[in-house]
């Protein structure tokens, strides 16, 4: 609707001349007309700064998502390379006899200050397929003084399992920290049972430079044999104190720390 200027009436749009007055309303659409136009023109401006300022922090914001991303990937693909390809071996191991650790009688003691007494259990021999592996360094987090002398984690299948590892499709989800967690695809729940009975993670020490150096040799799907002692170790650091117990039998949810005197890569 129209106002016509002079009598106040209400006019259809499309009136020209008023209906009440026959005054020309013609005029008055097209003052309204330039005047919304001048008004237009005067933002201009305005509308074309506030365009490039969001489109200036569109294209930032699609950057810095694109770096996320990419950074993500990247990290996603180093984690998998360290996870498996580091995983695979030990060639990394860099810990000494006779300087970061030593044997005294019953005891191992550290250069950082730590002297375990070692409470041999029993004797032990260990014959297996090494299912997963994790070596440890002193510099890990959160600190443990067992990674100084112990750079070495087996998870090892015996039995059925040593002789048949294809049959249990098994993946281990974590292993760090001294724990290995896996899980297996299974449709019998006895291969399952089995598989959780003749399985263990073990925790090496080497008692000699010869296993030592024998650690760097070994890889996924190696048959092992490892003779030595199932042991328990005292730590004692001034008011510090660290406890560390073994396992008796492998499958159990404890883990065995065996004190290695040989070890036989098969």
């Amino acid at each position: 609707m129209v106002k016509c200027p002079k009598c106040g009436t209400q006019n259809p749009d499309e009136i020209l001349w008023c209906k009440n007055c026959d005054t020309k309303i013609i005029d008055v659409i097209e003052s309204d007309k330039n005047m919304y136009i001048d008004e237009y023109e005067k933002l201009l401006p305005y509308n074309k700064m506030n365009y490039e300022y969001n489109n200036y922090y569109k294209k930032k914001a699609i950057k810095i998502f694109t770096v996320l991303v990419s950074f993500i990937i990247i990290f996603s693909v180093l984690l998998v390379y360290f996870n498996v390809t580091k995983g695979s071996d030990f060639s990394g191991i860099n810990c000494k006899i006779n300087e970061d650790f030593w044997f005294e009688e019953d005891k191992i003691i550290t250069d950082d200050g730590w002297i375990f007494k070692i409470e041999k259990v029993k004797d032990y021999t260990l014959n297996g397929v090494v299912l997963g592996m994790k070596q440890y360094s002193r510099h890990d987090t959160p600190y443990d003084p067992c990674d100084i002398f112990s750079p070495a984690d087996l998870l090892i299948g015996v039995n059925n399992v040593k002789e048949n590892p294809e049959k249990y499709d098994y993946s281990i989800t974590s292993f760090d920290n001294r724990v290995v967690c896996w899980y297996l695809k299974y449709n019998n729940v006895g291969d399952y049972h089995y598989f959780k009975s003749h399985t263990g993670n073990n925790h090496l020490i080497p008692h000699n430079e010869e296993v030592l150096e024998m650690f760097k040799n070994i890889s996924l799907k190696d048959n092992v044999l490892i003779q030595g002692s199932l042991v328990n170790l005292y730590g004692t650091r001034g008011q510090d104190r660290f406890v560390w117990t073994t396992d008796t039998y492998i499958g159990n949810y404890d883990c065995e720390i065996i004190l290695v005197d040989e070890l036989i890569i098969e």
